[in-house]
């Protein structure tokens, strides 16, 4: 299982939300989208999901980087917190696959291009380092991944052949947020150690809780304005996670509402694209082998605790 350890620096649960958030709005641009943006590069759409990948690998090991202490402290993704990969080997990964990333995007088409470059910008400059670091500013880290949410449905949207800014993309930006609310509360007290500014420690539990219900109503609102089924029977079905995370706002609760929001969007995400299955299980399988020979946790689960 060390020879994955570069693989999974990457964090691959972590594409679920990429991968979904992009094949809904590449199957609602096909959908729904005028057609005026209809995107015609030979390369098969799905390389642009590929691309799209490597660039939020190298986002994704950036932010290992910066968070290393914090990782150590919560007792989590240890292979830059426990030196198992350097720094220096890290780094050069992160170039390399976000490098390879844009070059690629702005090759199939300078829009895709610009759209990898800003994500890289957002979520690998803006959120992690000074003098910005929106990491530890709450209302900005939740923007972070709203914003994140909304570029990649764009970029699905424009592949499907719909126009570039579809409005509907704001259920999705929604959506992401409610969902990364709640993804802040298991590290709390680990954070706090480390002078960590999420939102949980900001406002508190409760208050998150019931911040992540508005956002999971405001996703529902918008989603049903848009006639967005996709989103809307999801959302749906997630909502009384929301409301039990509210009544009793517990850890676990509302980290169940997460779970089951990352699962029931990507369920229905194959009913559209039943081949989507096949990565699904694949990443979910291969992780929880690989986290329980490599480090004796059992990840990713969809158990409470």
């Amino acid at each position: 299982m060390e020879n994955l350890d570069n693989l999974f620096l990457l964090r691959p649960t972590l594409f679920y939300p990429i991968w979904t958030f992009f094949l809904a709005g590449m199957w609602g641009g096909a959908r729904f989208g005028n057609r005026v943006g209809e995107f015609a590069h030979p390369v098969s759409p799905l390389w642009v999901c590929v691309f799209l990948s490597l660039v939020m690998g190298g986002v994704f090991i950036v932010n290992q980087i910066q968070d290393a202490e914090t990782d150590r402290a919560n007792g989590k993704l240890f292979l830059i917190a426990n030196h198992i990969i350097s720094v220096k080997e890290a780094y050069i990964e992160a170039v390399l696959l976000a490098g390879i990333g844009i070059i690629a995007g702005f090759w199939i088409d300078v829009r895709i291009g610009l759209g990898f470059f800003f994500l890289l910008f957002l979520a690998g400059w803006l959120y992690n380092y000074p003098p910005a670091q929106w990491k530890n500013r709450p209302l900005l880290g939740l923007a972070t991944n709203g914003i994140g949410g909304f570029v990649i449905y764009c970029l699905g949207w424009l592949t499907g052949g719909g126009e570039f800014v579809p409005p509907r993309a704001v259920a999705y930006a929604l959506a992401g947020v409610a969902v990364f609310l709640n993804t802040t509360l298991p590290d709390r007290e680990g954070d706090k150690k480390t002078g960590k500014i999420t939102f949980s420690i900001r406002y508190g539990v409760k208050k998150t809780a019931w911040t992540a219900l508005v956002f999971e109503i405001a996703t529902l609102g918008f989603a049903f304005g848009f006639k967005d089924w996709l989103l809307l029977f999801p959302a749906l079905f997630v909502l009384p996670f929301f409301v039990l995370g509210v009544l009793n706002p517990t850890v676990n609760r509302m980290m169940r509402a997460t779970k089951f929001s990352v699962l029931a969007l990507a369920a229905a995400v194959c009913v559209v694209f039943p081949w989507y299955v096949v990565p699904v299980f694949v990443v979910f399988y291969l992780s929880k082998a690989y986290y329980r020979k490599r480090f004796g946790f059992d990840y990713p689960s969809f158990k409470s605790s």
